[in-house]
């Protein structure tokens, strides 16, 4: 066929297979991903996608399709494609922007194995030099805080420690 310009690209992989009849199985050249992707024809007769379905590379009939001789046509119109997995380190700050319900000082936290929420920083030290040791409200496990000898630091109160749990201070803490 002759174009004005240049011929089209084809996109995909294309592929049409015949087979002979008599059954219900088919092996295609592809995984099309979908049974949308993929047109049947027995004796020349378009079938309805809900009489067949599709397993990876695999085409099942309803019922077995009438004895003949390249009686069946399967066309793919293209194939399942993989999801890319960006690299590590790969995705920028911006790309997370969210609208969701987060708030001021909370972050994004990874609480399941396919899941992320937001949840709030809890208390604990910020080790750089001229910062300070900040506030726990309520102690709700038993936690260590550990104060070198080279630092000075200092909580303000008041602090509730729940149940029965300790809160164990080695070095100089002043609360105040």
């Amino acid at each position: 066929m002759a174009y004005i310009g240049n011929s089209p690209f084809p996109k995909g992989n294309f592929s049409a297979t015949t087979h002979n009849g008599g059954t219900a199985v088919f092996t295609m050249g592809q995984s099309p991903g979908t049974k949308n992707a993929v047109l049947v024809f027995i004796d020349g007769v378009r079938q309805d996608p809900l009489n067949y379905s599709i397993a990876g590379a695999t085409l099942t009939l309803g019922t077995a399709a009438p004895a003949g001789t390249d009686n069946v046509q399967i066309l793919v119109s293209g194939e399942e494609l993989g999801v890319n997995v960006p690299a590590d380190d790969s995705i920028a700050v911006a790309a997370l922007d969210t609208t969701s319900a987060g708030t001021t000082g909370q972050f994004l936290q990874k609480s399941g194995a396919s899941t992320i929420d937001w949840a709030t920083v809890a208390g604990g030290s910020i080790t750089t030099e001229g910062d300070y040791f900040y506030n726990y409200n309520t102690i709700s496990a038993d936690v260590t805080t550990t104060v070198a000898s080279t630092e000075a630091a200092f909580v303000a109160g008041p602090i509730t420690i729940a149940d029965t749990f300790t809160w164990t201070i080695s070095g100089e803490l002043t609360m105040i």
